[in-house]
């Protein structure tokens, strides 16, 4: 088998969607102006089991942990998802958030919201802002269908911006 060169998928068009933790209905709504997300996944830990017999140290595979995270977005005061967002950070809530790349990989998990500020900016940034979240529980990755990250999101905030909602 020899190797064959691939190019690499650009992470411009990615697309994050949440809903209410739970929601009885699988309709996710579009988050608007994200500029970074940050590493999803898990990290493990490392337990050492080494014996008095063993001449170097030997580890077994400890408990994983989640992310804490800050999404970073462009702030536009009319988006009634942001908007909502913002609102469930500052109260402390939990959502699931689902993110479709454009590679088609899509990761979907539920985030604890814990803090909301507005990003300190330059003359000439445009006015951002940031939630912190940590990931609880795992993460399930998936290969989604071109087909499932295309289309309009139902519930897209007042910016008019489409999205798809796999």
């Amino acid at each position: 088998m020899s190797y064959e060169h691939q190019n690499a998928t650009l992470t411009a068009g990615t697309l994050v969607y949440y809903k209410a933790l739970d929601a009885a209905d699988e309709t996710y709504a579009l988050w608007n102006g994200l500029t970074e997300i940050g590493d999803i996944g898990t990290s493990g830990s490392f337990v050492e089991d080494t014996t008095l017999a063993d001449t170097v140290k030997t580890y077994i595979p400890g408990m994983k942990d989640t992310s804490e995270l800050e999404f970073t977005f462009y702030r536009y005061n009319a988006d009634t998802a942001q908007a909502d967002l913002i609102s469930k950070a500052q109260a402390g809530t939990s959502v699931t958030i689902k993110i479709v790349w454009p590679n088609n990989t899509q990761a979907v998990f539920d985030a604890a919201l814990n803090g909301y500020a507005v990003v300190g900016a330059g003359n000439e940034d445009g006015v951002k802002g940031k939630i912190n979240l940590r990931v609880s529980g795992d993460t399930t990755f998936s290969t989604v269908a071109a087909e499932a990250s295309q289309g309009t999101d139902t519930q897209q905030g007042q910016q008019g911006q489409q999205g798809s909602n796999p």
